[in-house]
């Protein structure tokens, strides 16, 4: 089935239709805006939630949070779709328990989502000899939910150049399914179900970071980091709910229902961030996802559509404001990245591979004692192929974070 042909549909990837949606991946808020996951440095004034051995870094009460608004311009072989999705992001809270030395982390954030509308229209024969006539019929299916994460975790700054951390999450699972058949013909009436998935499970995930100041100058930094997210299974429960007219009938009793397991896969992050300065940073990060181990006991059928996904992520920062200059330009974090990605699905032959270019601008808080900012970022991406009657995208995003860093549980002493 195309993808809408509505003017403007509030849907996301018709890639997100497969498997329990299409993955997010974890990233620091800033860090988007590199093409990176963030795993491989550390920013004193903005949370970070990739790598749990940055949390033994802090020093500030620190909190993030954003939105996000993407547009996807698909395109196939004989059909054009525009599908706007507006999203909210993830949220944490990182907090010193000793300052510059252990701290902790509260956060929720997505793993996967799943967001698409689908429509086909057909026509079939109905009845028998000469009463025999075509009907028009249209299929309309929508999708939406998908995997999220609540976790909490620490980390434990064990010298002065290196750390640990480690973080415990449940991971929810919320899918719809819904099907709508309509008829061009009054004397039919509109039929209609929903699929729904729901289940949890618990995650672990390890992460550690090195950092080796003063490797080629007086001021210049490496970082080395790297995160391990371990298998999750999932306990789940899938019902088919038909819609009756003013009632509704809900059974778990069938194929493909009732009980069941899903598996997500095994996620590892890592890469090297080289800070010239205190003004620059080139980073590049790397992240492995083996899912061609995904199990979906719900979807037998899709599992040889996925393959391992790997994402390449190159990213350089700029931070002239730590000068003090008073020119207008200077009051700014600028950011700039591009990543390719591999993808996880893998139909008729065909990877479903991502190329994206970002772009970020960071807003300093005028108020002269705060270190808090706000985070503009911009993406452009190309996603998929035409080839073999498959769809293309072009991906436009914008998204804004607020990112909050201020003294806390502190005592101001008299001097």
């Amino acid at each position: 089935m195309a993808q809408s042909q509505d003017e403007q549909a509030k849907s996301g990837s018709v890639y997100s239709k497969l498997g329990i949606g299409y993955p997010v991946g974890l990233s620091s808020t800033s860090a988007r805006s590199l093409g990176l996951t963030g795993v491989s440095y550390n920013e004193t004034y903005v949370a970070g939630l990739t790598n749990p051995a940055h949390w033994g870094h802090t020093v500030y009460g620190l909190g993030a949070g954003g939105v996000g608004i993407d547009s996807y311009n698909a395109s196939g072989a004989s059909a054009e779709a525009r599908n706007v999705h507006f999203g909210i992001h993830q949220f944490q809270l990182q907090l010193p328990v000793i300052r510059g030395k252990f701290g902790v982390s509260a956060s929720f954030s997505p793993v996967t989502q799943s967001n698409f509308r689908n429509y086909q229209e057909d026509v079939m024969d109905v009845g028998t000899g000469v009463t025999q006539d075509t009907l028009l019929y249209g299929i309309e299916n929508r999708g939406s939910g998908g995997a999220n994460r609540a976790e909490l975790g620490f980390g434990w700054r064990i010298t002065p150049h290196i750390s640990v951390g480690y973080a415990a999450s449940i991971v929810f699972i919320s899918l719809d399914d819904h099907y709508t058949g309509v008829f061009g013909n009054a004397n039919y009436q509109t039929v209609g179900y929903t699929l729904e998935t729901s289940g949890s499970g618990f995650g672990n995930r390890f992460g550690t970071y090195i950092r080796i100041p003063g490797l080629l100058g007086s001021e210049d930094q490496l970082g080395i980091g790297a995160s391990v997210n371990l298998p999750v299974s999932i306990d789940a429960q899938r019902k088919q709910t038909a819609d009756l007219g003013p009632s509704s009938l809900s059974t778990e009793d069938g194929g493909n229902l009732g009980n069941g397991t899903i598996t997500l896969p095994m996620t590892i992050n890592a890469g090297l961030s080289y800070h010239p300065s205190r003004l620059t940073m080139f980073a590049t990060e790397a992240t492995y996802e083996n899912w061609s181990d995904f199990d979906n006991d719900f979807k037998p059928s899709e599992g040889a559509l996925f393959t391992d996904r790997y994402k390449y992520g190159l990213g350089f920062q700029y931070f002239p404001y730590i000068t003090g200059s008073n020119k207008f330009l200077s009051q700014f974090k600028y950011r700039i990245g591009a990543s390719y990605d591999t993808g996880h699905l893998k139909i008729q032959g065909e990877k479903i591979n991502t190329l994206k270019f970002s772009f970020g601008l960071g807003i300093l808080s005028p108020r002269s004692n705060s270190n808090s900012s706000i985070d503009l970022s911009f993406e452009y991406g190309l996603r998929g192929t035409q080839n073999m009657n498959l769809v293309e995208e072009q991906i436009w995003g914008v998204r804004l974070s607020l990112n909050l860093a201020e003294i806390m549980f502190f005592r101001p002493k008299l001097q």
